[in-house]
């Protein structure tokens, strides 16, 4: 395969994937929404910031109608409710031996496998934390779990090993949906921290929010339907001590609030709470959902005021 590996979607972790994999001499085309975004990379470099590393790196930038018509491999690194757009860039464009990886949050794949086929896409697990902070600036946080799998699991074919030695912390695995699902388990605890304005190490630790947090990632768990496993102080069989675990993990990162907060707080944009719902479901991530579509919608704000009505609810419900 000759041409650049496309990134669509060069925010947070598709920019910092595509800066590194730029520093290191491979050939990266970044894509990005963001015509401000596309600018001030295209006119100053992408910048990373942050206590892994600060470096800027001059890499070629386009917004989606710039695309070339063929893409012989891309990444693609778009919210998730962003992600048919995503697909319908590639339905077209991939190459018949061409392959497209998500390093998306979410259980995202099916809407690629069908603009592009099943045998043409491959999933990850990506858990290191990065906020997009300006127009081609970014913050990484920390460095954690990647891997990188084939749909069906299993055999780890060539393409995810060559994937996993391009990509900066990535390793190889033969069970990704089972990182996936552990990651929608570990994300419901930072759903419903981000109705807070509470860091991410405080929802978790703090005793008041310990029930609301085992049991929103309890109800993920039940709904797994592979093997779930572990990373970067999550452990499946032991919520209640994971909590300690993350708690540690999140202290040791830069990057203080969840992307979900910054989407609510900060940018004040749609989250992928819609998207989230697609994949589980149960009372007590249906009322984290209710509480985010309120912030949402402007009837509340992300406060602590928000996380103490869920532990209530939490609460209520464990009497009953």
């Amino acid at each position: 395969m000759s041409g650049p590996l496309v990134i669509i979607g060069a925010g947070a972790i598709g920019g910092s994937l595509g800066a590194h994999l730029a520093r290191a001499g491979h050939d990266v085309l970044l894509c990005d929404a963001d015509a401000a975004h596309v600018a001030a990379i295209r006119e100053n470099g992408l910048r990373i910031e942050g206590p892994v590393d600060e470096f800027t790196v001059t890499v070629p930038a386009v917004t989606p109608d710039e695309l070339p018509d063929r893409i012989d491999r891309a990444i693609v690194a778009v919210k998730s409710l962003h992600t048919r757009a995503a697909a319908d860039l590639l339905r077209t464009r991939l190459a018949p031996d061409g392959y497209v990886l998500t390093v998306q949050n979410g259980l995202t794949a099916d809407v690629l496998v069908e603009a592009v086929g099943a045998d043409r896409v491959v999933s990850s697990f990506v858990n290191f934390g990065a906020d997009l902070m300006s127009p081609g600036v970014i913050l990484q946080g920390n460095v954690a779990t990647f891997r990188v799998g084939e749909l069906d699991g299993g055999t780890i074919t060539p393409r995810v090993r060559e994937l996993a030695e391009l990509l900066p912390y990535a390793e190889p695995t033969g069970n990704v949906l089972g990182y996936l699902w552990g990651k929608e388990a570990y994300g419901a605890m930072l759903w419903a921290g981000a109705v807070s304005d509470l860091p991410i190490a405080e929802t978790l630790e703090r005793s008041a929010y310990r029930p609301v947090m085992t049991a929103v990632a309890q109800e993920v768990l039940d709904q797994a339907p592979v093997p779930v496993e572990s990373f970067d102080g999550f452990v499946p069989d032991d919520l209640e001590g994971s909590l300690d675990r993350l708690a540690a993990f999140n202290r040791r990162s830069a990057k203080t609030h969840s992307g979900i907060y910054r989407d609510l707080a900060v940018r004040k944009r749609k989250t992928e709470i819609d998207e989230m719902l697609r994949d589980v479901s149960g009372p007590v991530f249906d009322k984290v959902a209710e509480l985010i579509h309120d912030i949402e919608q402007g009837r509340r704000v992300c406060e602590a005021a928000n996380l103490d009505e869920l532990a209530e609810f939490v609460a209520a419900r464990t009497a009953a």
